[in-house]
């Protein structure tokens, strides 16, 4: 009875974590649907800075991007990427004579998936500065994509597909259902 009991509290503790987690995730990827399905509309906004609540690694910012709809002023933190990754590479960033890139952003009219920051291992910190701040400088006019009936609703560039997290919040959640069944079962055959 003692055991049974102990496996009854297991799955309910277990079956929480996957509410937590599946509603994580449902809320994720509908507020991404969402954005993809209601932002029709395009302008054109300005950089005007980094997000410095949004950090993706080390001392890379998101940009914050200003547009204007109807006269009135917003801003969007982006563009979004599914992954990001940072590596550290050998040296101080230059290969015969010339200077790499920080991140694999080579055209920001067809940006990747997944971003990807390199750090160089000879290069001082405080000199490398934002990642994003070579491919988005302040200023840099880039296209926005709103909601025509709440323009404050949008996103920067393009909306990339479900990020890793909100996969990993839908896996992890469906993984703890299943397991929490398997304890209520046990619980109940004990």
């Amino acid at each position: 009875m003692v055991f049974s009991t102990f496996l009854f509290w297991f799955a309910a503790i277990i079956f929480a974590g996957s509410v937590f987690c599946l509603g994580m995730g449902i809320g994720r990827w509908r507020r991404d649907s969402m954005l993809r399905s209601h932002c029709t509309e395009r302008t054109e906004g300005k950089v005007t800075g980094y997000s410095t609540s949004q950090q993706i690694t080390g001392s890379t910012f998101l940009p914050v991007v200003a547009y204007h709809v109807a006269g009135e002023s917003h801003t969007v933190t982006g563009p979004t990427f599914a992954s990001y990754t940072a590596s550290t590479v050998k040296g101080d960033g230059t290969r015969d004579g010339h200077r790499l890139q920080r991140t694999n952003i080579t055209d920001i009219d067809d940006l990747p998936d997944g971003l990807k920051v390199y750090d160089f291992s000879d290069a001082p910190r405080e000199r490398m500065g934002n990642a994003l701040a070579e491919p988005f400088p302040e200023g840099r006019r880039v296209p926005v994509f709103y909601d025509p009936d709440k323009p404050s609703r949008a996103y920067v560039i393009r909306m990339c597909p479900s990020s890793s997290m909100t996969k990993t919040f839908l896996l992890l959640g469906g993984i703890e259902l299943v397991a929490a069944i398997v304890f209520l079962v046990i619980g109940l055959l004990w």
